[in-house]
Parts: C-alpha cells; sequence; structure tokens
C-alpha cells in the first residue's frame, strides 16, 4: 500500500511568506520571522514533503526567492517542491538546479502544455505537479483559471482529464472557497474526478486543524493533504498531526 503524505507549503511574495483566504494574501514576516516561528530542520521530521510558491504572478524576484528556499530547505531532508511563474523548460531548469524535487505548475498547463510535455520528458513525469483551482463547493465545481489565454467553459472533469493527458505526476487540487478558512476539506470535490483518472491526487484548502488531515487521508484515492495554514500549525502543531494520524492507523511513513 503506499503511504499516505502530509504536505506543507510555503506562499512567498515581495521578500515575504504570506497567509492566504480565499486567495487574498496578507503578509505575515520575512524569512527572518519564518526562521524564529518555524525550524524547518525540525519540521521536516513530521511532513513529507515541503512545497515552497513565488505567488508573483510575473515571477518577479525569482532570484530572491530561490535564496530564501535555499535558505528554509538547508536542512531539510524531506523532497521539496517548489512553483511559480514556470513558463519555460529553462525556468524549470533553474528551479531543478536549485534543489527542487519538483516544480508545480499551474498556468503552463493551458498557456503551454508543450512546454510541460517536455519539462516531464527531461526530468519525469512524477517530478511535475499539476497545481489545480477550483471554485464552488456543489455541482461541477469549476475550475479557476488565472492569467492570459485561459480555457472557456471547462468543467472541473474536463480539465482534470486535459491536465493527465499532458503527462504530469500528480495533481494538487486546490479549493478558492476552502483556502484559509480553516473549516475542512472539500471532500466533495472527489466525485468531480472521473474514476479513470489514476494519478495521485493531493487535496488542499481548508485545513486549520488536526483532526481535519484524516477525512481526505482517508480517500482511497488521495495520495496528501497539504496545509499552507502557518498560524494553526506552529508550535507542535505538525508533530501531533502526524503523531495523531499514525496512532488511527493511517499508512504513512514513521521514522521513530
Amino acid at each position: 500500500m503506499l503511504k499516505k503524505r502530509l504536505i506543507f507549503v510555503l506562499l512567498y511574495r515581495h521578500g515575504q511568506f504570506h497567509i492566504s483566504r480565499n486567495f487574498r494574501l496578507q503578509k505575515v514576516g520575512t524569512a527572518g520571522w519564518l526562521a524564529r516561528n518555524y525550524n524547518f530542520s525540525k519540521v521536516s521530521r513530521f511532513i513529507d514533503e515541503l512545497v515552497i510558491l513565488n505567488v508573483e504572478s510575473d515571477g518577479a524576484g525569482r532570484d530572491k526567492f530561490l535564496e530564501v528556499a535555499a535558505e528554509v530547505t538547508s536542512n531539510v531532508f524531506v523532497p521539496v517542491a517548489l512553483g511559480g511563474a514556470i513558463r519555460s523548460l529553462a525556468d524549470a531548469e533553474v528551479y531543478f538546479q536549485n534543489g527542487a524535487d519538483k516544480v508545480v505548475i499551474n498556468s503552463l498547463l493551458w498557456q503551454d502544455p508543450n512546454v510541460v510535455r517536455r519539462i516531464a520528458g527531461v526530468y519525469g513525469e512524477q517530478a511535475v505537479v499539476a497545481s489545480i483551482d477550483y471554485r464552488g463547493l456543489d455541482g461541477g465545481r469549476p475550475p479557476h483559471f488565472r492569467g492570459p489565454g485561459a480555457p472557456d467553459g471547462s468543467t472541473l472533469a474536463s480539465w482534470v482529464k486535459q491536465v493527465a493527458a499532458v503527462g504530469v505526476g500528480e495533481m494538487l487540487l486546490n479549493s478558492v472557497d476552502r483556502d484559509g478558512t480553516g473549516m475542512g476539506l472539500d471532500l466533495g470535490v472527489m466525485d468531480a474526478i472521473p474514476d479513470d483518472i489514476h494519478l495521485p491526487v493531493v487535496l488542499m484548502g481548508g485545513v486549520g486543524r488536526t483532526d481535519h488531515f484524516r477525512p481526505g487521508l482517508d480517500i482511497p484515492r488521495v495520495s496528501g493533504v497539504a496545509t499552507s495554514n502557518l498560524f494553526a500549525f506552529m508550535g507542535e502543531g505538525l508533530s501531533a498531526s502526524r503523531a495523531s494520524l499514525l496512532k488511527a492507523g493511517v499508512p504513512m511513513a514513521s521514522w521513530a
């Protein structure tokens, strides 16, 4: 049985780390603030992956972003995914050359899927994460696109099929409406994913407490649950979450 994953996500913009609610950002502190409040050499003992996203829409400040990402991950021994404004194979190469085990891709999936295919061809499908944002908590949950050339009239099911055909390793489904609310995951989104899609799925949006992870991880088709809730998981929050999941019998890696 494949192990389930607990994933932590950091959002970086204009030199600051941010929290997000319904995709509206609020800065909380610099890399120094993060270092004082999160010791990632310790935190990495309780997560399976760390994702760091540069959410500046134009990709500005990439050198500083990579510098900060390197600082944060200097003593982290779990897979690291980096993303933000990847528009070419060369952009992806920069991230891989600066310590990324995976890249997270969103807008490029529709702006130029052939580039995504080339990235997967060079680095392997397992190294490409397709980030899919969606709105709504009922019905078809339409995908939420940002940027030029966005598809028109897609359903989540049809968009997931298109993304899977590009050749990615997994999908990160992020609920705009649950984002940052701490109200728990949108579990119903899995009903919108076609049964013939066999890519690993990571759910994100709404995790604000330790007990919010398990309902998502209990879904057979869900490989992992991600949270970017900095304040909810300060201190021992992540270690307590993992301990609770292991105690409940969730099949996760244990390093004890």
